[in-house]
């Protein structure tokens, strides 16, 4: 009875947080931009959907042994179905998450197996993004692009550049070394205690994982990181269409600088502001002034959301009437 609660909760939730997203999106001026990008969109909603299939090897690579008659194709559904929800959803990830368990039950995978591949892959997502904002950021830093940032806020940027980098480090060093992590969970309030447990249990489940599976663990990391990687070059490409040619590897350290500002409004409905916010302080921090560029990407980025959110919903009626069986 809970479950369907929380299950109609969940997608009143999703559907109003989508018809917000929908009405904060000046469609003429989404249309007009395509139609000015052409056949190029193509290129990015190619690009997107290979740092997904990347993203869904990774997450393949997180299991201990792979749900049973469950293809690539079929993990990449159930993976994009969950960020679709997590995008229009106040929760976030953990609600898109919630989803991937419950979709991949019918495989005959044990639950704990499924819960323990979501939050090793949620993990290796963000230390990989961490990785890749501390490798592009250090060459950012060390280049001429940096003059356009004030010294203050430089030193602030060295700052988080170092700290992005050296985390993933530290991490596999005490993963190698550690044996099973506790995290205090006596502490006196109550949202605390359960935010404890939480990160007990994902610290846990990766160290596990790492000690009984350390090729799959790392090959899972190569597999998030690439997914980055070949991600940001949709902002790449969206300015070389533009006419603006950036190096490849500026435009992964704007484009990580993005996502993390994104991640600090994730419980607004698809970012919506936020995102932009993202853009305009990234492109200025590049010397990319231009107001009209800002929009450009804006726009753009928004055409291949709608997209990928279109097919999200397919991919989920899809997996609803053929099922998935072990």
């Amino acid at each position: 009875m809970r479950k369907n609660i929380f299950k109609i909760t969940l997608s009143l939730v999703v559907l109003s947080s989508l018809l917000v997203f929908i009405s904060h999106i000046d469609l003429k001026a989404v249309l007009k931009e395509v139609t000015n990008i052409g056949w190029n969109l193509l290129w990015i909603i190619v690009i997107t959907g290979l740092a997904y299939v990347l993203a869904t090897a990774g997450w393949q690579n997180c299991f201990i042994e792979k749900p049973k008659r469950t293809s690539l194709w079929q993990l990449f559904c159930i993976r994009h179905i969950g960020e679709t929800i997590g995008l229009f959803n106040p929760t976030s990830i953990i609600g898109g998450d919630y989803i991937k368990t419950v979709l991949l039950k019918p495989t005959g995978t044990s639950e704990q197996e499924i819960l323990n591949s979501v939050l090793i892959s949620r993990f290796l997502t963000i230390i990989t993004q961490f990785s890749l904002f501390g490798i592009s950021g250090l060459w950012f830093l060390m280049s001429s692009f940096n003059q356009n940032i004030p010294k203050q806020l430089l030193a602030v940027l060295w700052i988080l550049v170092i700290t992005f980098f050296c985390i993933p480090l530290i991490i596999f060093i005490i993963l190698k070394k550690s044996k099973e992590l506790q995290v205090a969970s006596t502490l006196s309030w109550k949202a605390l205690r359960k935010l404890s447990i939480r990160i007990q249990m994902i610290l846990n489940a990766v160290l596990t994982f790492h000690q009984n599976q350390p090729c799959k663990c790392y090959r899972a990391y190569f597999y998030f990181f690439l997914h980055w990687t070949v991600g940001a070059l949709e902002l790449f490409l969206i300015l070389y269409f533009s006419g603006i040619t950036i190096p490849i590897i500026l435009s992964q350290f704007m484009d990580m600088g993005i996502i993390i500002i994104k991640s600090f409004g994730a419980f607004i409905p698809a970012q919506i502001g936020v995102e932009e916010l993202g853009n305009k302080i990234l492109l200025t921090s590049a010397g990319i002034y231009t107001v009209q560029i800002w929009l450009i990407i804006a726009l753009i980025r928004r055409s291949r959301q709608v997209f990928w959110i279109a097919f999200g919903f397919l991919a989920y009626f899809g997996i609803k009437k053929g099922g998935i069986r072990s």
